[in-house]
């Protein structure tokens, strides 16, 4: 399907990655940080970790060399950066030694398992997993996350995600499953809010790969169900948050739901799947790049400064679904 697609817009599946993945090497700078600009400075580790995950998951499929030599600045570049707990921040804001964000240190151990760096991946999520709450969530452990969103479902399908990559089993599974199966809300998804993208694909994503590897096909349906039902006519997603003039761009909130519809179990010939791919394969830049407006901070004084573009973090997540979307074609 992948191949048919880029084949109606006159090009191959091949080319569209490789000038993503050439983009994402354009954006990185001389310290090995890829990320969109020096306002990006509260989220370019983040940045520049998703932009290593899309980098390694096309490396055998796609070979660009200077997407060989982008990582490895990278990789070390990330290792410098790490607490001594091997955990590692979301930006370079100062703060605490044993601190850090458990999201950005999830994403960054299914980046070294990718790598081949089997010990390293399982040392950290063995630190990762001993922080497991009895209840069954992980919480944010970084000091500038809101209490209220600590233990947002998002928290700990990236935790599980980690820690399967890693091949450690979870403190306690069960009451981890059940948190986010208790979580999901009368709509079939986990609410959203602006600390978290402003959208619910942010969280339905990795929550939805959880489920999906135990199982939990009766609650997977209903998020499937809300997701087809979210599906604008030009075949994208997109929503916006009250409140808040800069949202962040369809072409993510697509990435993210398709992404979605794959752990729920559909598949390339899906019509909703083949008509959201056709449309983020139209809003590729001559760049190679995909737009992804800016984080959706408030619209108060408090935020009045902050800027922070997304184009190299929605690059980074349309490559990931485009590689998801293949992987479930073969």
């Amino acid at each position: 399907m992948l191949k048919q697609l880029t084949a109606d817009r006159g090009t191959t599946l091949e080319r569209v990655v490789r000038s993503g993945l050439l983009a994402l090497c354009d954006h990185q700078r001389e310290d090995g940080y890829i990320t969109d600009g020096p306002e990006s400075k509260l989220i370019d580790i983040w940045d520049s970790v998703n932009a290593l995950k899309a980098l390694l998951v096309w490396k055998d499929a796609v070979p660009v060399e200077r997407a060989t030599r982008a990582v490895a600045r990278v990789a070390s570049l990330l290792q410098s950066l790490e607490k001594p707990t091997g955990m590692i921040s979301w930006g370079q804001l100062e703060i605490g030694a044993t601190e850090y964000c458990s999201e950005t240190s999830s994403e960054y151990i299914m980046a070294l398992a990718e790598m081949g760096r089997a010990e390293d991946a399982r040392r950290k999520a063995l630190f990762l997993r001993s922080k497991q709450l009895p209840a069954g969530p992980w919480p944010e452990v970084h000091p500038h996350v809101p209490r209220a969103f600590q233990t947002m479902p998002s928290v700990t399908g990236f935790a599980l995600q980690a820690l399967l990559a890693a091949d450690v089993e979870p403190l306690y599974l069960e009451e981890a499953l059940s948190f986010l199966v208790k979580g999901q809300n009368a709509e079939g998804h986990w609410g959203s809010n602006w600390f978290f993208y402003a959208t619910p694909y942010y969280i339905t994503r990795p929550v939805s790969d959880a489920l999906a590897r135990f199982g939990y096909y009766h609650v997977l349906a209903r998020l499937r169900d809300h997701v087809l039902s979210d599906q604008r006519q030009d075949g994208s997603w997109h929503q916006q948050m009250e409140g808040f003039s800069r949202p962040m761009s369809a072409d993510l909130h697509t990435a993210l739901a398709l992404e979605t519809l794959i752990h729920c179990g559909l598949t390339p010939r899906d019509e909703a799947v083949q008509k959201g791919v056709a449309w983020l394969l139209g809003q590729q830049l001559a760049t190679g790049a995909w737009k992804g407006g800016t984080f959706p901070y408030p619209d108060s004084e408090a935020y009045r400064d902050f800027h922070v573009t997304q184009d190299v973090y929605t690059t980074s997540q349309v490559l990931l679904a485009l590689k998801r979307i293949a992987q479930s074609e073969e």
